[in-house]
């Protein structure tokens, strides 16, 4: 029996980053991002290159859940607290990330809300800003009127403030979703 190397995990910014580096054409400008339970990761540059920017931001979904939603699922007025947080604290990165760039993730907290709002499952897919939001209004919505996000609970309602924050204030139109089978 012969050993077979396991899968890269690119789920991790940094890894992703890696692995797109070398599959991008060279110089093409994109950015890499996790939202992890504590932190957030962002890593962003040009391939074929090292990062120009790699930062951790004290982010999680699994802490902001717990620490600043009282309630399941989060009342409004917390999660826009909580959205405005994860905002300012994207808006230090602004003008740091490589110009031009593409947002991707391989994020498997972000692939459940791309199919909570509607996308088709593929290896790859797309999610809009626009769509992003409208999950977001559905959020702020009167809580648990809405079951398109039927087990979101406080940290996917966390991840989602946690994206739409990082796309607003990096100006992302959209962001692409890998999965590790792609890896």
């Amino acid at each position: 029996m012969t050993d077979t190397p396991a899968p890269p995990v690119t789920e991790d910014a940094p890894a992703l980053y890696a692995l797109l580096t070398r599959e991008l054409p060279e110089g093409t400008a994109f950015a890499t991002l996790h939202i992890g339970g504590s932190h957030t990761t962002l890593a962003s540059g040009r391939a074929g290159s090292q990062p120009l920017l790699v930062r951790t931001l004290d982010l999680g979904a699994r802490v902001m859940s717990a620490t600043r939603f009282a309630d399941e699922p989060p009342q409004p007025g917390e999660l826009m607290a909580a959205a405005q947080d994860a905002l300012d604290a994207f808006q230090t990165l602004r003008g740091r990330l490589a110009e031009g760039a593409s947002l991707y993730t391989a994020d498997g907290g972000i692939r459940q809300i791309a199919l909570a709002a509607g996308l088709e499952a593929q290896p790859q897919m797309q999610l809009p800003l626009d769509l992003l939001e409208q999950a977001f209004e559905r959020l702020l919505a009167l809580p648990g009127a809405d079951d398109s996000l039927p087990q979101s609970g406080p940290r996917q309602a966390a991840t989602v403030a946690i994206l739409r924050a990082c796309m607003q204030a990096l100006g992302f139109q959209d962001i692409t979703l890998r999965s590790d089978a792609v890896a």
